[in-house]
């Protein structure tokens, strides 16, 4: 899109464009374009420094994350607010400490970890495994090279490592268990007494004078609240690429152009044994791994011991620093480094076995083991594919085209929408009624709503600027209707009024007889007599435990934070319900949960599961340690 404004866009037009679309730039990351040399840093954690863009592109991804978990149901308020970006920026905050632990606790990543880490990523996976292609394509989309991407997938893989040490290390001993047994199997004698919210209800006289006093003191309440209907037009790139038809020739010709892409280049599948040099090896470090390499490399040429042979006895030296095994498919391009794959694609025959290839993690030989020869996806297979990335393509050029028409006509036509309309040839919408909150679809975004309750659109009635409400989908619109606030009569807020009071009084009558019980009850009567007395139902629950069905919830609950009652005596509580009703309780008896109540395979189970639980609670203080004794500086202004 900018580039079609720099190439195209003249005087007051580029302007306006570059105006409209500034605002969605920077939320979505890349108002460091327009800025130049604003500061980089978001935050910095001892020595290391988050960077702008980087927050960005995790800001990005969590938000399109949660956006497709949500559905229709997401909420743009929270996803467009301070509050994602600031746990964002928290997440950021806690990698740059976890990394820094591990480094110095020693947790290290070979490159055989993190070669197989990348492969196994479904999203890099296609028709079964792993696509080389693929993989890049996607992280240029992130505005990633793959040494970036691995270096910060080697770096989490470690950080797992400090994750994982400190969790499965939690000890829960048998004392401990037999303790959590006693209190989660623990069981009480339980009856309570529930008072129906609806008999005070039922009972509430209404009183005329109150009704008009209630009203007369909450003037602000009773209000007819502000509403607008608009008209609109919207723009939705997809939609335009689908209506967009290609001809023959254009898709022949797109199709030899973008040969590459519809063709597998040839793969080879690979095995390797690695003698590792660590990062900063002295030379004579590195000669004695190439002499050692070179050692096998020249019994497997001679015949003396297979790959694997060799393999075998070189992971059994005591010296160490040996690592192999397959490696699957190598796809060109895969390494930063090309001397692994230049090694791999000379070797002529599954079987044979390369001389020693110095990579930075060491010396490797390598064997080739499969070829899958290059395939060539024919024109009409490709056929639909081409034509939709021809559509996107054109659609992606036109867009520019109808934006800027849009742009101009509404803004040369303040007053309607139907000069842009029949440029265009789409057909001006029209919403419901709405208020300051919202409504559903275009209407929930704050972007939109902003616009129509600004003064230039709701008081002057003049067409919006065009809204972009996400790459390749932009709006246009006006107001067509507006009804201010307005106050109710009397009569209009009348049936609210009653209910509202009704409630109030009923409530409050009902919190009174609740003290009243719990007194008497107090004073030695029976919770069974005063339900009768009061209209209650009394319930004998008997013996129940954490999970019983048969008991509400909530008095269950409350059942569980009394008090051990005295011998012959009863812990009494009182709880308000979630339909309004209320309650008062009474426990007699706590009888402790028994350790052979459980089977040796539950315990286990219970142990192993309450351990993770411990483990998880000590990375979180550890996490909580780290960040205490780390030096964090934030720029939260630069969000």
């Amino acid at each position: 899109m900018l580039q079609f404004i720099r190439e195209r866009a003249r005087g007051w037009v580029a302007y306006t464009i570059v105006g409209f679309l500034t605002v969605p730039f920077a939320l979505w990351g890349i108002h460091s374009y327009f800025e130049g040399g604003a500061p980089s840093e978001i935050a910095e954690v001892g020595k290391a420094k988050i960077s702008l863009q980087e927050f960005q592109r995790a800001y990005q991804n969590q938000r399109q994350r949660l956006q497709a978990l949500m559905g229709d149901d997401f909420d743009p308020e929270f996803l467009e607010g301070t509050r994602l970006r600031q746990e964002v920026l928290q997440q950021l905050i806690d990698e740059q400490v976890l990394n820094r632990a591990a480094r110095e606790q020693g947790f290290r990543v070979s490159d055989r970890q993190l070669f197989e880490a990348v492969r196994a990523l479904p999203v890099f996976q296609e028709s079964g495994g792993f696509d080389g292609e693929l993989y890049e394509r996607l992280l240029r989309h992130q505005g990633m090279t793959p040494s970036m991407f691995e270096e910060g997938l080697r770096q989490s893989l470690a950080t797992e490592q400090l994750r994982t040490g400190v969790i499965v290390s939690a000890l829960f001993t048998p004392a401990e268990q037999a303790q959590l047994i006693a209190l989660l199997r623990q069981q009480r004698e339980l009856h309570y007494t529930v008072l129906p919210l609806e008999n005070y209800q039922a009972a509430v006289q209404m009183d005329d004078a109150a009704i008009q006093d209630y009203f007369a003191n909450n003037p602000t309440r009773f209000v007819n609240p502000e509403q607008v209907q608009v008209q609109f037009i919207e723009l939705h790139l997809e939609r335009i690429a689908e209506e967009l038809t290609v001809g023959e020739e254009e898709l022949q010709a797109a199709y030899q152009d973008q040969a590459a892409r519809y063709s597998q280049p040839e793969q080879r599948s690979a095995s390797h044994i690695l003698v590792q040099l660590p990062p900063s090896a002295s030379a004579a470090e590195v000669e004695t791994a190439r002499a050692r390499a070179q050692a096998l490399a020249e019994r497997i040429h001679s015949g003396e011991q297979s790959f694997e042979e060799a393999l075998r006895e070189a992971q059994a030296d005591p010296a160490g620093g040996v690592e192999g095994g397959e490696l699957g498919v190598i796809s060109q391009g895969l390494f930063d480094s090309p001397a692994f794959e230049i090694a791999l694609y000379a070797l002529e025959e599954p079987g044979a076995v390369s001389e020693p290839v110095r990579m930075p993690s060491g010396f490797h030989l390598i064997r080739l083991d499969q070829i899958t020869p290059a395939q060539v996806q024919p024109f009409a297979e490709a056929r639909a594919a081409v034509a939709a990335e021809l559509r996107q393509q054109k659609a992606e050029n036109h867009f520019y085209d109808i934006i800027q028409t849009l742009a101009n006509l509404s803004f040369e036509h303040p007053d309607t929408l139907e000069p842009a309309a029949r440029a265009l040839g789409v057909t001006i919408q029209d919403s419901d009624w709405f208020g300051r909150t919202g409504d559903e679809g275009i209407f929930a975004h704050p972007r939109v709503l902003a616009s129509v309750f600004s003064d230039d659109v709701l008081r002057r009635r003049i067409n919006s600027e065009p809204i972009e409400l996400e790459p390749g989908r932009v709006v246009v619109l006006r107001v067509r209707e507006h009804q201010p606030a307005a106050p109710l009569t009397l009569e209009e807020a009348r049936e609210d009024i009653v209910a509202t009071l009704r409630e109030q009084q009923a409530r409050e009558a009902l919190s009174r007889d609740i003290e009243t019980v719990r007194t008497r009850v107090a004073q030695g009567e029976h919770l069974q007599t005063l339900a009768t007395e009061f209209g209650g139902e009394f319930r004998d629950a008997g013996l129940v435990g954490r999970d019983a069905l048969a008991v509400d919830r909530t008095v269950l609950d409350a059942a569980f934070r009394l008090p051990q009652p005295e011998a012959g005596q009863m812990a009494l509580g009182s709880v308000i319900l979630t339909n309004g009703d209320r309650a008062v309780l009474g426990v007699t008896q706590v009888v402790p949960g028994r350790l052979d109540a459980f089977s040796e395979e539950e315990r286990q189970i219970l142990t192993r599961q309450l351990a993770q639980q411990m483990g998880v609670e000590q990375f979180d203080s550890l996490l909580a340690s780290l960040r205490q004794n780390t030096k964090i500086v934030t720029y939260p202004n630069r969000m």
